[in-house]
Order: C-alpha cells, then sequence, then structure tokens
C-alpha cells in the first residue's frame, strides 16, 4: 500500500482505541477525526429510543454520590443499586414530599418503580407502558412526552393535590385506607398489575433508598431549563456500548465499529452532538468541530453543568482527541473509548489521567 493509505489506517487504528478526537494534520494531508472519516456511516441505522433509562426531568441535575444502597431482594438474590437508580429516587423523592406524602407512601413508589422499570426511565413497556412506572398514556396517564419526565409521572403516581391528570387514573393519595394497607398491596391498587404480588419482595431495598434519597441534593439548573436537558439527555444513554462514528440527533447508530452484538451506539462526540440536539442546537460529528462552538472557558474551576470538556496529548489545539460533557460535582459523562460503554467520571479534578490532559472547554448555554 502507498504511504497515504498506510497514515489513513494508522489514524483510524488510533481513535478506534483512543476515543474520538478533532482534524489530525499528517504528511500535509487533513484527515478528519471520529465520525467525520465516515461521513455515510454516522447516519446510518437511526436509534430507538429508550434503550437505556436514566435522567432527571428537564431543567433538574440530581447527585446520586454518596452511600452506595445493596440489599438482598427474595427471587433476585444480592441487588446494588445505581447512581443512575438513585438519581431517580432522589426525583421521586423530591416529589413526593412536595406533595406532603408520608414515609410509607415514599416507599410504596419506590418499590413500584423497582418493580416496574428497575427504577429506570425507560421508553418501552408492555403494550404502550412507558417510563418509571410503566404507565400507559391509552390509559390517561398522560401523553408519551408527559410520562417520560420523571417529575410529571411521579405527580402521576402520587395523584393527590398535585396530581397533574385528574380524576382518572387515581394515584396513590387517591386509594381509600391505602395507609392501612399492606405496601404491596397498596402499590397494586395503583397499578393494576396482572403479578400483584410483584411489588412486596422490594420493601426492605425501597426503604433503604429512601432513606439515601431523602440526603440528595437536586438542583434546578438553566432559567430556561435547557442545561438539565441536555444532561438529562447525555445520561439517558449511560451503559450504551461505544461505536467508533456511532451517534446522531436521534440517539445512537450503527456503524461497523459497534462491538459484537451490540448494533447501536456512540463515539464522545456522538452523544454530546445528540445531547445538544435535543435543545435545537446543531454540533458536528468531531471535536475540532465542538471545540469551535460556543465560549471558551479555560479554568477549570470555572466549569459550570453542561460544558463541553476536552483534552489533549499535548497541550494543544492540535492534539486534542476527546470531548466530554461537565455534569457538575466535579463530574463528567462520556463516551470512552472501545470497549467502554458511557458512563460518568468523578472526582475529576483528582484524576491523574485526566487532568493532565485538560485543556479547556466550550459553553453553549447560558
Amino acid at each position: 500500500m502507498d504511504k497515504k493509505t498506510l497514515i489513513v489506517i494508522l489514524v483510524v487504528c488510533a481513535f478506534l482505541f483512543s476515543g474520538c478526537g478533532m482534524m489530525t494534520v499528517v504528511g500535509g494531508s487533513a484527515v478528519m477525526g471520529a465520525a467525520s472519516i465516515l461521513t455515510g456511516v454516522s447516519g446510518s441505522g437511526g436509534g430507538e429510543d429508550g434503550e437505556e433509562g436514566g435522567g432527571g426531568p428537564p431543567g433538574t441535575v440530581c447527585d446520586p454520590g454518596g452511600e452506595k444502597i445493596s440489599g438482598h431482594v427474595p427471587g433476585q438474590g444480592q441487588y446494588n443499586v445505581t447512581d443512575e437508580q438513585m438519581g431517580n429516587a432522589a426525583i421521586i423523592v423530591r416529589v413526593g414530599e412536595r406533595t406532603k406524602v408520608p414515609d410509607d407512601g415514599l416507599v410504596i413508589s419506590i418499590m413500584t418503580a423497582l418493580q416496574e422499570s428497575q427504577l429506570r426511565n425507560i421508553d418501552y413497556g408492555d403494550r404502550d407502558s412507558i417510563g418509571l412506572f410503566q404507565q400507559r398514556p391509552v390509559a390517561g396517564w398522560g401523553t408519551h412526552d408527559e410520562i417520560m419526565n420523571p417529575e410529571y409521572s411521579a405527580k402521576a403516581f402520587f395523584g393527590g393535590p398535585n396530581h397533574p391528570s385528574p380524576p382518572n387514573p387515581r394515584g396513590l393519595l387517591g386509594v381509600p385506607g391505602w395507609q392501612m394497607m399492606d405496601k404491596g398491596a397498596a402499590a397494586q391498587a395503583v397499578q393494576v398489575s396482572a403479578f400483584p404480588r410483584a411489588y412486596s419482595k422490594w420493601e426492605d431495598l425501597a426503604g433503604k433508598i429512601v432513606g439515601r434519597a431523602k440526603n440528595i441534593k437536586c438542583t434546578e439548573v438553566g432559567l430556561s431549563g435547557d442545561v438539565g436537558k441536555v444532561i438529562a439527555a447525555a445520561k439517558r444513554w449511560i451503559g450504551t456500548p461505544y461505536c467508533w462514528a456511532g451517534g446522531d440527533k436521534t440517539g445512537p447508530t450503527n456503524t461497523p465499529w459497534c462491538p459484537r452484538g451490540q448494533p447501536k451506539g456512540f463515539d464522545c462526540s456522538g452523544l454530546t452532538l445528540y445531547a445538544y440536539a435535543q435543545v435545537g442546537i446543531t454540533l458536528g460529528h468531531y471535536t475540532g468541530n465542538q471545540w469551535d462552538a460556543g465560549t471558551r472557558v479555560k479554568d477549570y474551576k470555572a466549569l459550570k453543568p453542561g460544558d463541553l470538556m476536552f483534552w489533549s496529548d499535548d497541550g494543544t489545539v492540535d492534539g486534542i482527541h476527546h470531548v466530554s460533557m461537565y455534569l457538575g460535582n466535579d463530574e463528567f459523562i462520556h463516551a470512552p473509548r472501545t470497549g467502554k460503554d458511557v458512563e460518568i467520571v468523578k472526582n475529576v479534578s483528582k484524576n491523574t489521567y485526566w487532568m493532565p490532559q485538560w485543556i479547556g472547554a466550550s459553553r453553549l448555554l447560558k
């Protein structure tokens, strides 16, 4: 093969194992990083919604950091609660406390969400069931978009004075004598499930989750809520595999570099492209374009949630090879590299791998 072909192959291999990058100049020719090398690939096989859960309602960011919860669940064995689940639990508990729901009601709500969705905000289920509580639009719980907002779906589950779609279906507070009922029976009275005894096994774990969720800090971010929407959009795909050149405005996409058995995924700039597309901001599918977008943030301590963070091999713009999104609380979310899934990295400022590569950020939202 000729020298030019060899150079392109080496660059492609580098991206496959180190994440995604911006335009690199090699041997006098411009080689686009990440999906810009494969313009026709990144748009193929548009993603389906809801393959992974996560995220809070528009405008809300919860910090799930702290004590990890686990416990034995009958029929399930040892069960470890993820940050994603704790973030969703914090939103449910927060809504319940605002509605003056007593602790027993909070436990019932978490029992229900664990059974129905594993406490994940999923966009699929039995028939048209969706969301944390697997509520059905056809049954009157709300529209698809309303139910997929965890705050709305929690309000609908609790019902009472804050019920967003009264009078039917009734929420927990609309069940006569619910506080005198077995907690699993109370959950069933709201859900009318084909498996009425399925909720009770979660009671002990749900109690632990409620205790922890009460100490989780949730904050409203962004005057318009766009920051919260962008972060929720990215967090929705936690656990999604890395696919070089993967991701567009609809979600994860298929590429020839997806891991075997995983038809869709994101690369680093594909994930951030998708997240910002949810608030109408179009980004190019390579880090060079995203570096040039927005307002430059040079000081790490000046970062705000939603800022795009950039990482360079040699401290120069030409050396930028990766983009992630700042979440606040010294954390970022990213699609790391081949063989890894979308994840949250904590304590970034103390991370001896990442911080030497920090070069700056772009702020796209006020």
